[in-house]
């Protein structure tokens, strides 16, 4: 089941006191019920050489379209889940898997967005949706809430839902890539066709969900 997160994180609280409106966008991650997707490295640098084989373990958003080689991906349970059901929709490392019914429900929203590749897997098959639209290139990282502590370190982001248009989905090298954020219109629609696997928050910034980040 789809889950939707309205955390009221300490930057919501100070957007609200501030007048300024929250956007509708929403950071994707995993739901820990159901199965993660995988890619093992070995298998991607035997099927996409030795140039393009880092795709395991390289978020970048560039494209592999042209080279791509269906690779056979795994499905394992999270730390601590007993987890056993592959779902629609799993986040990992920058990259979404999608079931054929989610690739046939999604595939119009991400089609501007990325590139949907082939894999298979143990019982099926599927596509690996690879965003290649970042915030950066939108101008749409908002610098005045975007924070570093006394040591650089990255605290909390925002984006200006205005500068992103129409854009269903996008990454940002804020957080090297790892995140993958959404549109209302692409949460609504994974609601709206029941896809089961991915929960949304409307705390971008938090690279792990739940309360993480909160005041205790």
């Amino acid at each position: 089941m789809i889950e939707i997160s309205n955390i009221t994180t300490p930057l919501l609280i100070q957007s609200l006191r501030s007048g300024k409106k929250i956007t509708m966008i929403y950071r994707l991650h995993h739901d820990e019920s159901y199965l993660m997707h995988v890619v093992p490295p070995v298998e991607s640098i035997n099927k996409l050489g030795e140039k393009y084989g880092t795709f395991a373990f390289n978020a970048e958003p560039k494209s592999y379209k042209d080279i791509w080689q269906p690779l056979h991906i795994k499905f394992l349970a999270c730390e601590g889940s007993q987890a056993t059901v592959i779902p629609d929709i799993s986040e990992n490392f920058g990259r979404l898997f999608l079931s054929e019914k989610a690739h046939r429900e999604l595939k119009t929203l991400l089609k501007s967005c990325g590139e949907c590749l082939p894999v298979t897997f143990d019982g099926g098959q599927g596509y690996l949706f690879n965003p290649l639209l970042t915030a950066e290139q939108l101008n749409a990282v908002d610098k005045k809430l975007t924070v570093y502590d006394a040591y650089n370190n990255l605290e909390s982001f925002s984006f200006v839902e205005n500068n992103l248009g129409e854009t269903n989905i996008f990454k940002t090298e804020l957080d090297t890539y790892k995140g993958i954020f959404c549109s209302k219109t692409m949460k609504d629609a994974c609601v709206a066709s029941g896809l089961t696997g991915v929960v949304f928050y409307e705390d971008v910034s938090n690279p792990i969900g739940g309360c993480y980040g909160l005041s205790q």
